[in-house]
C-alpha cells in the first residue's frame, strides 16, 4: 500500500474514533438530578394496515434523533460541548447539536390519549391503547406503547340528504366517483375526500359560492356486526350567505363578461373601475376586454389563446385553474390573480346568476442574462468552465421564449492504470439556440388538446466541439418538437424531427492505430449522420417544498434513427461503391433504442430518506451502420453512476484494456441499481452511505470486445458492484455534493480476486472521489 493510500486509511480511521467518541460518550452528561434521558420510546401495534410510522406524529415526545437506526449523533455533540458557555466552542456544539429529552410522564398519558383518537379516525373504535414504563438506570427512561386496535369498523350503506333539490342530480350521478363504498374501513379521510369531490363536482357546474362546509355527515354505529351506516347531508345556504337565491337554494353562475387588465396596479382600483380608467387604452378582442396603460408589448391573442374563462358559459373553477397555469407558463408576467365579481340580482334568460371577472396582469422584464463560472470535478479531474445564457421571453410579441447560451469547458485528467498515472487535457464548446412557441404548430387545430395538455412547439440548434489528446470531434444538432403536461405529474415530449450531423476531423496516429484493430470501435469514430424520431414520458412525484414525503420518478425513452432516410435512399441513389447508404455524403445510422430510468425516494422524515433507482437500457443497431453512434452508446461509472469507478471506466462486462491512454468504454446494453441512505449531521451538513451496482455490454458478439457481450447466464456475475460514503452541502438553492466511492466487486480483474475486501488490500485505484452539484439521482 502506497503511502497515499496509507494517509488516506489513517484519516479514515481518524472518522472511525470520532464516530466510536461521540458514540460512547456520556449522554446523560447534560441530565441534572432527579432528571431521566427518554432513552427509547416503542410502539408495538397488532393493526396491520396501520404503520408505526404514522402513529409517531402522535407522540408528545420523542427521544432524540437517531441516525442509522442507533446512533444518537447529534446529542453526542451537544454532550462534546463544555458547560462554560461564554467559549465560541461549547455554543457551536450545543448550536448544531440536540439537547438531550427529558422524560416527562405527563406526556406519556397525552401520546396514549392521541393515538386513541387516531385510531378512533381509522375506524378501530374498540382500541386500547396502554404503556409501560421502565427504568434501565437512574438517570434514563423507556416507554413502550402497547396498542390492541380490536374489529375495524367497516361502512354499511351511505345514505344521501340533499335539501337543496336542484343539486340533486350532480351529486347523484357521480356516485360511481365517490370514494366511500359498502365493506371499506370507516375512517374520517374518507368523509373529507368526499367533501372535497362533490365540492368540486358542483364548483365545476357553475356553483361558484359552494363550500365543502355545506356537506357534513352522520355516522350511525348502533347497526350491528361492527358496521356503520353513514348519511351525507349537502345544506342549504344560510340566509345571509352569498350565493343564495330567492328561493333559498345555492345559485348558478355563468360568466358575463371577462376584463384583462394589464400592467395596472390592482391595489388602485375598485371593480367599479373596471371600465372606466381615465389614462387606460381598451381593446375588444375575441369577445374579452384588454385594459391596459401605455402601449402593449404583446399580441392580444397570447391572452385570449391562454384563457378558458368564456363569456357566456357556465362557470368552472378547473378552467379558472387551467388559466393561471396557461398564464403562468408563458413566463412573460410578474403578478397574475384572477378575481370573480358578482353582479347582485341579475339573471339570464334561464336564471343563472352573472358573474364578471377580471384578470389582473403585471409583465415582468423581458430579457436577462447569466454568466457562470464553476469549478468542475468528474471522478477527481479537476477542470473550471465558463458560461453566458441569454434570453428574451417575448422575442415576436407572442410571448416566444428565446435561449441563447455557449460554454467553455477545460479539464486536466489523470489516468491511473497499472499503478502509473498519465495526465491530459480536454476542452470543450458549445453554443446553442432555441425558440419555445406557447402553441402547437400542427398543420390542423387540436383545440381541445390545447386546453388539456397546454402543448408549445421548440425549435432549436445547436453545436458543440470537443478536443482530446486521442481525437477531435463536432456536433450540430437541429430538431422540432412538442412538449406538453398530461397532468399533475406527467410530462411527455415528441420530436419528429431531430438531426445530428457528427464530424470527426482529426483523430490521432495512435488512438488510429488502436481503433483499427477494433472494427466496432472504427465505426463509431467515423463521420455519421443521425436522423431519428424521439418520445420522453416522464412521471415526476417530487415536490421540492415537501422533502418529507414519498415519491415516485419514472422516465422512459425511445427513439429510432434513420428509417426513413433509408427508404429514401433508392430515390437519390446513394450508395456508391460502399456496401452502405449516405445522405449529403455523409453515412447516417440505422437503430433503435429505448431506455427506463425509476426511482423512488421513501423519506423517514425531512431529513432523513432512503433512494432507490433502477435504470435499463438497450440500443440496437442494424441496417446501414452495425454499431451505435458513440454518442448514442451508454456508458457508465461517475458521479451519478457507479462511483468507485471514474466516468467510462466499467466494462463492458469483463472487459479490461490496459493498452489504452484514456478511459473511454462504451456499449449497447446499461444495467443499474442504486441505494443510498441520507441523514442529517449537522449545520447545513448532510450524511450519505450508499451501494451501486451495474455494468454495460455489448449486444453483437462481433462488435463486443473480448468479455465484453451479454449473455443471460454471466451477466448478472459481471455487475461492477461499489459502496462509500458522502456528504451533503445543502444550500437551499443547490447542493454540494462529495462522495467517496470504494470498489467492492470488480468484473475486469480475475474470479479469484475480483472480491476485493475478501481477496486483497485496497488499493489507490480502488477508490473515486466525486464532487458534484444536486443529489445523484
Amino acid at each position: 500500500m502506497n503511502r497515499r493510500v496509507a494517509a488516506f486509511m489513517r484519516s479514515g480511521g481518524l472518522a472511525v474514533t470520532i464516530i466510536v467518541l461521540l458514540a460512547s460518550c456520556s449522554t446523560t452528561k447534560y441530565v441534572a438530578e432527579n432528571e431521566r434521558l427518554l432513552s427509547r420510546v416503542q410502539i408495538y401495534s397488532d393493526a396491520r394496515d396501520i404503520k408505526r410510522s404514522d402513529l409517531k406524529p402522535y407522540l408528545r415526545q420523542q427521544e432524540n434523533l437517531r441516525t442509522l437506526g442507533f446512533w444518537k449523533f447529534h446529542l453526542g455533540l451537544y454532550n462534546l460541548s463544555g458547560r462554560d458557555d461564554s467559549k465560541g466552542i461549547n455554543r457551536w456544539l450545543k448550536n448544531i447539536g440536540e439537547a438531550p429529552v427529558i422524560f416527562d410522564s405527563t406526556l406519556v398519558d397525552r401520546s396514549a390519549e392521541q393515538i386513541k383518537l387516531f385510531l378512533n379516525n381509522r375506524g378501530y373504535y374498540l382500541s386500547d391503547v396502554d404503556y409501560q414504563l421502565s427504568f434501565p438506570s437512574d438517570k434514563k427512561a423507556k416507554v413502550s406503547y402497547y396498542i390492541n386496535s380490536g374489529v375495524r369498523y367497516r361502512l354499511n350503506e351511505l345514505y344521501y340528504k340533499i335539501e337543496d333539490k336542484s343539486l340533486e342530480s350532480l351529486v347523484l350521478n357521480d356516485t360511481i366517483n365517490r370514494s366511500m363504498r359498502r365493506g371499506r374501513g370507516f375512517t374520517s379521510q374518507m368523509h373529507e375526500r368526499e367533501r372535497e369531490r362533490i365540492t368540486e363536482t358542483l364548483r365545476n357546474n357553475g356553483y361558484y359560492n359552494f363550500a365543502k362546509e355545506y356537506i357534513y355527515f352522520i355516522a350511525d354505529s348502533t347497526v350491528g356486526n361492527y358496521r356503520i351506516n353513514d348519511t351525507l347531508v349537502v345544506m342549504k345556504p344560510a340566509a345571509n350567505a352569498a350565493g343564495r337565491t330567492a328561493e333559498g337554494n345555492h345559485a348558478r353562475y355563468i360568466i358575463n363578461s371577462l376584463y384583462f387588465h394589464v400592467d395596472i396596479d390592482p391595489q388602485e382600483l375598485s371593480f367599479e373601475d373596471n371600465v372606466g380608467i381615465p389614462a387606460a387604452d381598451t381593446l375588444v378582442y375575441d369577445g374579452v376586454h384588454i385594459i391596459y396603460e401605455g402601449k402593449l408589448d404583446f399580441n392580444p391573442n397570447v391572452l385570449t389563446n391562454s384563457n378558458y374563462i368564456v363569456p357566456g358559459d357556465i362557470y368552472r373553477s378547473s378552467l379558472v385553474e387551467r388559466t393561471q397555469s396557461l398564464l403562468s407558463g408563458l413566463q412573460i408576467f410578474k403578478y397574475i390573480s384572477i378575481r370573480f365579481y358578482e353582479r347582485p340580482g341579475e339573471r339570464d334568460k334561464d336564471g343563472n346568476y352573472l358573474l364578471d371577472c377580471v384578470i389582473h396582469l403585471i409583465p415582468g422584464k423581458y430579457q436577462s442574462y447569466a454568466v457562470e463560472v464553476e469549478g468542475t470535478n468528474s471522478s477527481g479531474n479537476l477542470g473550471a468552465a465558463g458560461s453566458l445564457k441569454y434570453q428574451h421571453k417575448n422575442l415576436f410579441n407572442g410571448a416566444e421564449l428565446f435561449t441563447f447560451s455557449t460554454r467553455l469547458a477545460r479539464e486536466n485528467q489523470v489516468v491511473l492504470r497499472g499503478g502509473s498515472g498519465e495526465s491530459f487535457k480536454t476542452i470543450e464548446f458549445g453554443s446553442d439556440v432555441s425558440v419555445v412557441f406557447p402553441k402547437f404548430f400542427m398543420p390542423f387545430r387540436i383545440e381541445g388538446f390545447r386546453q388539456r395538455y397546454n402543448p408549445k412547439t421548440t425549435i432549436a440548434l445547436a453545436y458543440n466541439h470537443q478536443r482530446r489528446p486521442d481525437y477531435t470531434r463536432t456536433i450540430f444538432n437541429a430538431r422540432l418538437g412538442y412538449n406538453w403536461r398530461s397532468s399533475r405529474f406527467s410530462t411527455h415530449s415528441l420530436f419528429p424531427i431531430d438531426f445530428n450531423l457528427v464530424d470527426i476531423p482529426a483523430i490521432s496516429q495512435s488512438f488510429l492505430e488502436y481503433i483499427e484493430e477494433n472494427p466496432f470501435l472504427r465505426n463509431s469514430y467515423e463521420n455519421h449522420l443521425i436522423a431519428n424520431i424521439n418520445y420522453n414520458y416522464t412521471y415526476n412525484q417530487q415536490q421540492l417544498t415537501q422533502r418529507n414525503r414519498d415519491f415516485w420518478y419514472f422516465r422512459y425513452t425511445a427513439e429510432s434513427a434513420g428509417n426513413i432516410l433509408d427508404l429514401m435512399a433508392p430515390v437519390w441513389g446513394s450508395g456508391g461503391e460502399e456496401d452502405y447508404n449516405t445522405f449529403l455524403g455523409i453515412r447516417y445510422a440505422q437503430y433503435f433504442k429505448t431506455d427506463f430510468d425509476i426511482r423512488f425516494h421513501n423519506a423517514f422524515n425531512r431529513n432523513t430518506s432512503l433512494t432507490y433507482r433502477l435504470f435499463a437500457g438497450v440500443g440496437l443497431p442494424y441496417g446501414n451502420l452495425n454499431v451505435l453512434p458513440f454518442e448514442k452508446r451508454y456508458f457508465s461509472g461517475g458521479a451519478n453512476s457507479i462511483r468507485a469507478w471514474p466516468v467510462r471506466a466499467v466494462g463492458p462486462g469483463t472487459f479490461s484494456d490496459e493498452t489504452t491512454r484514456f478511459y473511454n468504454q462504451t456499449a449497447d446494453i446499461k444495467l443499474e441499481a442504486n441505494l443510498e441512505y441520507r441523514f442529517p449531521l449537522f449545520w447545513l451538513i448532510e450524511g450519505a452511505l450508499f451501494v451501486d451496482a451495474g455494468n454495460i455490454w455489448g449486444i453483437k458478439s462481433d462488435s463486443s470486445p473480448e468479455g465484453g457481450l451479454f449473455e443471460w447466464n454471466k451477466f448478472y456475475k459481471q455487475l461492477a458492484v461499489g459502496a462509500g460514503f458522502g456528504t451533503r452541502f445543502d444550500f437551499s438553492y443547490f447542493i454540494f455534493r462529495l462522495d467517496t466511492g470504494f470498489k467492492i466487486h470488480d468484473p475486469a480483474v480475475t474470479a479469484e480476486h475480483n472480491w476485493i475486501p475478501f481477496s486483497r488490500s485496497y488499493k489507490w485505484s480502488d477508490v473515486a472521489f466525486n464532487f458534484a452539484i444536486g443529489y445523484p439521482f
